[in-house]
């Protein structure tokens, strides 16, 4: 069985999109998953899979939220060496060492647009910083992710390709659970 991360996109988010943890895990158990953890509220599971692919993994995800609660979201999903290659890549370590809530990494679910990559990467961001690397991009926020212009949503239109984001904590210890250092 391979292990897998799946990152929900907007859930139990401002009250919408209710997904409670404690039931997903196990309606995904119940859908044959096995070892299902999830790591806080805002929809990051680990699972061992017998499913071939990450994309078979995201498409069952998916369908079991969409019927067990009636949310449709994307499942982005990583195996554990793609989080340890995220969390080795690190462009900011010193900022992620000392303050890791103001480090984001937007996981997206393909490619992006070349040349809206090389638009963001030219753009003068203040105090703020983006880095991409093939399908993850770090932003490490100046201030404060809320006064950036520098915001999930815009970045995913521009990049047109859809994906979510996790804080450096969060990547790290999603990172611990499916047995990376």
């Amino acid at each position: 069985m391979a292990t897998w991360v799946c990152l929900l996109r907007a859930v139990n988010v401002g009250g919408r999109n209710k997904v409670p943890m404690a039931q997903l895990r196990v309606e995904l158990a119940d859908e044959g998953f096995a070892q299902v953890q999830t790591y806080l509220q805002s929809g990051n599971v680990v699972l061992s899979s017998e499913l071939p692919d990450a994309a078979s993994v995201s498409e069952v995800v998916g369908a079991v939220i969409a019927r067990e609660f009636g949310v449709k979201t994307s499942v982005i999903v990583r195996s554990p060496e793609q989080m340890q290659a995220i969390r080795a890549w690190d462009p900011y370590p010193a900022i992620a060492l000392t303050n890791p809530a103001v480090v984001h990494v937007i996981h997206l679910d393909g490619e992006p647009d070349p040349m809206g990559v090389d638009s963001l990467l030219a753009a003068d961001w203040g105090a703020d910083q983006i880095t991409i690397n093939g399908s993850e991009i770090a932003i490490a926020y100046g201030e404060s992710m809320h006064s950036s212009r520098l915001q999930h949503a815009a970045i995913l239109r521009h990049l047109k390709v859809d994906g979510t984001a996790r804080n450096w904590r969060t990547v790290v210890a999603l990172t611990e659970m499916c047995g990376g250092d």
